[in-house]
């Protein structure tokens, strides 16, 4: 009987005490085909940084790793506390509440078949009719949005890669590659294994990528306040620039 009572008297002080007061483990979500922030092994530039990020905030995250459309879509709907790395879309943020600062930083940069008859410059120079090649569920610049008021048609696929290799077939007119300065800008190509294939074209824009923290999710708020106060310590620390210098590579011969 004492010992039900201690334990009803642990719970209750338990409960009175503020969420911030834990250090407990916390789950979220990163993508499964992001190289080189999120690699499907776990790792990757943008895992690091939130790993580190919360660490220094107190907080061990265990990291699960999805496809992109399932991250995006479980935090809008609460399954999990935060996904990354998000960039704003309309209605976002009635859903999603976004790290205070980005992670990192994406170019959309369209590429095309090196056997293509005609080289082009810029979106406005993409016929009516063309299908282009994108990820689905990625967050894209508006300029290549507007293309579909101009009858353009996007082929969503589940990364760049397979974009980048269904170019190389020829079965798209193009393909919106998300690149970034961290690796070559035709790095995913020769991951792909097209490198000899496919040509970049131009960039069209830029995204900046968010740890997104979901408004259903009971962790999520509480969440946010421990990244955004774990990043501030880790950007200033030389953390981030230690963890840039490691995934940086050259240019590949």
């Amino acid at each position: 009987m004492i010992e039900t009572r201690r334990a009803i008297l642990v719970a209750v002080l338990l409960t009175a005490l503020p969420f911030d007061s834990f250090a407990a483990d916390l789950t979220i979500m990163a993508e499964d085909a992001a190289q080189p922030f999120s690699r499907p092994d776990g790792t990757g530039y943008a895992n690091d940084v939130v790993k580190a990020a919360f660490h220094a905030a107190g907080v061990e995250v265990v990291l699960d790793v999805v496809p992109y459309a399932r991250c995006k879509k479980n935090a809008e709907e609460g399954r999990i506390a935060a996904c990354f790395g998000m960039s704003w879309y309309q209605g976002v943020e009635k859903v999603v509440a976004f790290s205070s600062l980005p992670i990192f930083e994406v170019h959309a940069d369209v590429f095309l078949n090196r056997k293509a008859p005609a080289r082009i410059a810029r979106l406005g120079e993409i016929k009516t009719g063309a299908v282009i090649g994108i990820v689905n569920e990625y967050e894209y610049p508006d300029g290549i949005y507007e293309l579909r008021s101009r009858g353009v048609v996007f082929q969503p696929a589940p990364n760049d890669g397979a974009n980048l290799k269904m170019l190389a077939r020829g079965r798209l007119d193009a393909a919106i590659v998300m690149t970034n300065d961290l690796v070559p800008t035709a790095q995913k190509a020769v991951d792909a294994g097209v490198g000899s294939d496919v040509i970049y074209a131009f960039r069209s824009g830029a995204e900046q990528a968010y740890v997104g923290f979901s408004l259903k999710h009971p962790q999520g708020e509480w969440a946010r306040r421990q990244f955004d106060a774990g990043y501030k310590r880790i950007l200033s620390d030389g953390t981030v620039d230690a963890i840039r210098r490691k995934w940086t590579i050259k240019a590949p011969q």
